[in-house]
């Protein structure tokens, strides 16, 4: 449970612009809230010191966009492009999860994250395989104790003879998730206030794949939950089909600040402007989106433009939830893109550390609409903080502690996690879950969904995952067609 915590004497680097990079700093927090931060704060009453001496605190990671349900698929896609993904994820092993496997890859991927020091995802959950995968996913964020946005998929796994997949839902109705997603935001989420830990979002089918006027309605209706977050996949790349969304929305005046767009990275100038001027959201992913031909990330390009970018992890089937990964290729690759384009010796560094931390946590906060709630260390905001030690052989000594993030930390690095200021890990280890009896039952969760796979029939569901690369339009009937 929240308490009341002093750290003293570390170097803070609050992602505030008043308060830049504080050395020798101590910070209250009180009741869930960063209550004070300066040299040498006088603290009335008892509290939990943490000496971080040697140590950087920093906000806790925002990842605006991942598919958390996929943890146990591990290392299946690393050396995939997008259609291998289509046909693989998103036809064959989407189709093999039960509600349980649902719970564990969500619990197990929030852990991860928490563990790597995200303290707040993106949950782009389209595994909504029933309604009880629903309230499991659900399930497994909270018992996590991370914060995060669910997002409810209304994306339609295929069943096949051996799959996990109900039929009994699609029998009776079609859209029965938009009606599910109701159920969920009425009984999972009555409040939905920015401070709630864990928050109702949604995620229509796919907005670049579906019909326009589906891609419409499901916006709308998602709004007419008052999702907190409404996200989706757009302009990916070299499978860009030419939808342009963005011009689309702007035209309907459809887009508006509770968008989240990820990928992005063929949108146009044009198009850019209007995310600007409108308050949309994106988040670029780099590790995917650079092995799997989705175009190069968006992130730095956007700022440029005045927009909101943030960094997400995506899927853990090919990469781990590692924003410190992430933000170091971020900026390299864009650096090495800059660089190339230059001509004769460089007069200096294309891109610096600080702008790609300040989208992995300030801009992160600003996709979500909690930049008031969090994302910088700011006395008045909720206290998810990192507290990385500087003692190991990488990180000994530190000169520069926004270079000593980006470019060299890792998770091993983390001592302890707040989030809403309590402690979820602490001395490097997961204080919430046991973790080898988690693990075991994550490796039989994996073995079963392994096991179902290996009968689909793949022949057929090729076809199925080609009309999803190739951006063939998947109208309410194509959507519903069963192998």
């Amino acid at each position: 449970m929240p308490g009341k915590y002093l750290i003293r004497n570390a170097t803070a680097v609050t992602v505030d612009g008043k308060l830049g990079t504080i050395p020798n700093c101590d910070i209250l927090i009180e009741d869930g809230i960063i209550a004070a931060v300066g040299p040498s704060l006088s603290v009335q009453g008892d509290a939990t010191v943490i000496d971080g001496t040697d140590s950087i605190v920093s906000p806790g990671f925002v990842d605006t966009h991942r598919h958390t349900w996929q943890t146990q698929l591990r290392t299946v896609t690393t050396d995939y492009v997008l259609s291998d993904y289509a046909l693989n994820i998103r036809t064959i092993y989407g189709s093999c999860y039960t509600p349980h496997d649902a719970y564990m890859g969500n619990l197990c991927g929030a852990l991860e994250s928490i563990d790597n020091g995200i303290t707040y995802l993106v949950d782009h959950s389209h595994i909504m395989n029933s309604p009880e995968h629903a309230d499991a996913a659900i399930k497994g964020l909270r018992d996590s104790k991370i914060r995060a946005v669910f997002c409810y998929g209304l994306y339609d796994n295929p069943s096949w003879e051996g799959s996990a997949i109900d039929e009994s839902f699609n029998a009776k109705d079609s859209d029965w998730r938009l009606a599910d997603a109701k159920r969920v935001r009425e009984a999972q989420f009555p409040s939905n206030k920015p401070t709630d830990l864990v928050r109702f979002g949604f995620a229509p089918t796919e907005m670049e794949l579906t019909t326009f006027d589906r891609t419409v309605h499901e916006i709308e209706y998602g709004r007419s939950l008052e999702a907190a977050v409404i996200t989706g996949h757009v302009g990916i790349g070299k499978y860009d089909i030419g939808q342009h969304l963005v011009q689309k929305l702007e035209g309907k005046k459809l887009l508006g600040s509770d968008l989240l767009l990820s990928h992005c990275a063929s949108l146009q100038d044009s198009e850019l402007r209007a995310v600007r001027n409108s308050g949309v959201s994106l988040s670029s992913t780099p590790d995917t989106e650079l092995q799997m031909g989705m175009g190069h990330p968006i992130a730095f390009k956007a700022c440029q433009h005045g927009c909101i970018a943030s960094i997400g992890i995506d899927i853990t089937s090919n990469n781990p939830a590692d924003m410190f990964q992430q933000m170091r290729l971020l900026l390299q690759a864009q650096r090495h893109k800059e660089n190339e384009a230059h001509v004769g010796p460089l007069p200096s560094v294309a891109q610096k550390c600080y702008q790609v931390l300040r989208m992995a946590t300030m801009g992160g906060a600003e996709a979500v609409g909690l930049k008031n709630v969090i994302g910088s260390i700011t006395p008045g905001k909720r206290a998810d903080l990192l507290i990385t030690r500087c003692d190991s052989t990488r990180l000994t000594p530190v000169h520069d502690p926004v270079g000593a993030l980006v470019l060299y930390a890792n998770a091993s690095d983390i001592d302890t996690v707040f989030i809403d200021g309590e402690v979820v890990k602490n001395k490097g280890v997961l204080t919430g879950s046991d973790w080898p009896a988690v693990r075991s039952d994550l490796r039989d969760s994996a073995r079963a969904i392994m096991e179902r796979a290996a009968r689909a029939p793949r022949a057929e569901l090729q076809q199925r995952a080609e009309r999803i690369v190739k951006g063939n339009q998947l109208d309410p009937g194509v959507i519903q067609t069963k192998v």
